[in-house]
């Protein structure tokens, strides 16, 4: 008789297992650093959670919800916080940033250039170091110096191949000598950033398939505008004093040509002395205030329905960088990755 019972048991038991690719369907939908812990549990979920099936799902989830993500130097620490990025923001409403709480080694290259698939690339004018660091997992990894990064032959670029056994500079074709400056974006497989040549401001693009050089020339006006992705053109985003207009740059037969897409009058509620953050994917337009302080706010302008919505930040755990300096950076469209490359 208590054998027929501890048997019906085990079967009544055995009925209610959930399947493990369900579970990994909902630790795909989960934030990133939940499923860190969740890799803590047994080595049989530190197995599964690093499938190459889970991790393409899990991005693939990402994708349809993006983040913010805040890069935040504190002296010469750097921290990554994030929130669920909202999507139709009403006005007034809120949201909380929370720490990514994993350990970086301490001196890192500290200015953050925009992630790309999960991962950021961190440098600083004068080092030659370069570091690409995932800010869920905490992992980094290092890019082999250049000897000549800095000497002859600045007219020569190189490129270097990801997700390879051996990381490796190569020479690509050469272009006209120029000066390129912080920030760039990258749109269907093809990089944009900004350039100086003989004093005069340009677009420089770069075909990573081809790997050949464009260069567009920029208006004067346009000479210090954010880069954006807009409907899969290149966008800038060029700030006068209580006015912001959206450059779009156009395909003409082979030529490139700039256009002039909207205008948009800033109100009240940002004022004169505020950062463009960028452009989302839904088309909103996003600007935070010169001065941050907590609670810090962000503001979206939404293009279609030519609305303004102020949407109130915390950043979790802020109390401990009270009165220390402390420089933040935002980023739109935020999706994480569990893996490093």
């Amino acid at each position: 008789m208590e054998k027929l019972k501890q048997k019906k048991k085990k079967k009544v038991s055995e009925s209610y297992q959930i399947p493990s690719d369900l579970l990994l369907d909902i630790f795909s939908r989960v934030p990133g650093k939940s499923v860190g812990r969740f890799r803590c549990l047994s080595k049989f979920w530190r197995s599964k959670l690093g499938l190459r099936y889970f991790t393409k799902l899990f991005r693939t989830n990402s994708l349809a919800c993006p983040r913010l993500l805040f890069s935040i130097r504190v002296d010469e620490n750097l921290l990554f916080f994030s929130s669920p990025q909202p999507q139709n923001p009403v006005d007034n409403s809120s949201l909380v940033a929370t720490r990514y709480r994993m350990k970086f080694r301490k001196n890192l290259p500290y200015r953050v250039s925009p992630p790309l698939s999960g991962s950021v690339f961190l440098h600083r004018r004068g080092r030659k170091e370069r570091v690409i660091c995932n800010p869920i997992t905490g992992e980094s990894i290092t890019l082999p110096k250049k000897k000549d990064y800095y000497g002859r032959g600045a007219n020569t670029h190189w490129v270097l191949t990801l997700g390879t056994r051996k990381l490796k500079w190569r020479k690509t074709v050469k272009c006209k000598q120029h000066e390129a400056r912080y920030g760039g974006i990258g749109i269907n497989g093809v990089l944009y950033y900004r350039a100086y040549y003989v004093q005069s401001s340009m677009i420089v693009c770069f075909d990573f398939s081809s790997e050949k050089f464009r260069f567009v020339k920029l208006h004067e006006e346009m000479s210090d505008g954010t880069l954006i992705n807009y409907k899969g053109n290149l966008g800038l985003l060029v700030k006068h004093e209580r006015e912001v207009v959206l450059w779009v740059l156009e395909k003409d037969g082979g030529k490139h040509k700039w256009s002039q897409s909207i205008s948009v009058s800033i109100n009240d509620e940002i004022g004169i002395h505020f950062i463009i953050v960028g452009m989302t994917g839904a088309g909103e337009i996003v600007f935070v205030p010169y001065h941050r302080e907590d609670p810090f706010y962000l503001v979206y302008y939404n293009i279609e329905r030519n609305t303004f919505a102020r949407v109130n930040g915390h950043i979790q755990g802020s109390e401990e960088f009270k009165n220390r300096k402390i420089l933040v950076t935002t980023f739109l469209d935020y999706a994480e990755n569990m893996k490093l490359l």
